[in-house]
């Protein structure tokens, strides 16, 4: 089996990539996984049987959806929690059509929604100060901009490029024995007004 995993830059399904060919391996699974970005589709379908697209291309995912079927590829999408967190065994089982009730290391999933206190919103100062932090924290941690796409919090393009705005809300999810600690560490920075 050939799976192919697509982000927006291609700097993140590597990382997806690298811990699904990991997981196949582990299992004794004969998987070749390979990564890129959007723009090298039309180059790798010829040469894919399962396509894993990153959760920031869920707008364009049924057109992707539909460009892969063209090749007899079958296209997933890959959920934001499993993106985040690089697990190659939840992605693996989504490429594989298993059963993905995922449970990030048997933990419950905490999530907490607040408002961009910067005046100028997440712009390079802010955003390099929460994405350090949520690097930081030892756990992955999604941001979701409330009717918008979702990014690896630890990413400073991934959280600039959603745009968030003054007075946005926004949603962080992670997981672990510290997730309470991690999300009001992390929704502090965002409610402060460094612009100030």
């Amino acid at each position: 089996m050939r799976i192919h995993v697509v982000c927006g830059a291609g700097a993140s399904s590597t990382f997806v990539a690298l811990r699904v060919r990991r997981t196949a391996a582990h299992r004794g699974l004969d998987v070749h996984v390979t990564a890129g970005s959007e723009s090298d589709l039309a180059d790798t379908l010829s040469t894919t049987d399962v396509l894993l697209v990153g959760p920031h291309l869920a707008e364009r995912f049924e057109a992707i959806r539909v460009q892969a079927g063209l090749f007899d590829v079958r296209a997933r999408l890959l959920p934001a929690s499993v993106f985040a967190a690089r697990d190659g065994e939840a992605a693996l089982n989504l490429a594989l059509d298993n059963d993905l009730t995922h449970e990030m290391k048997g933990s419950a999933m905490l999530e907490r929604t607040v408002q961009i206190g910067s005046t100028h919103g997440l712009h390079a100062r802010p955003a390099k100060l929460f994405s350090q932090a949520a690097a930081a924290a030892g756990t992955a941690v999604t941001i979701t901009k409330t009717g918008g796409k979702s990014a690896n919090a630890a990413s400073i393009l991934g959280v600039i490029s959603l745009g968030i705005n003054h007075g946005d809300e926004v949603t962080l999810a992670t997981e672990g024995d510290n997730a309470e600690s991690v999300l009001d560490e992390l929704a502090g920075l965002l409610l402060t007004d460094h612009d100030a």
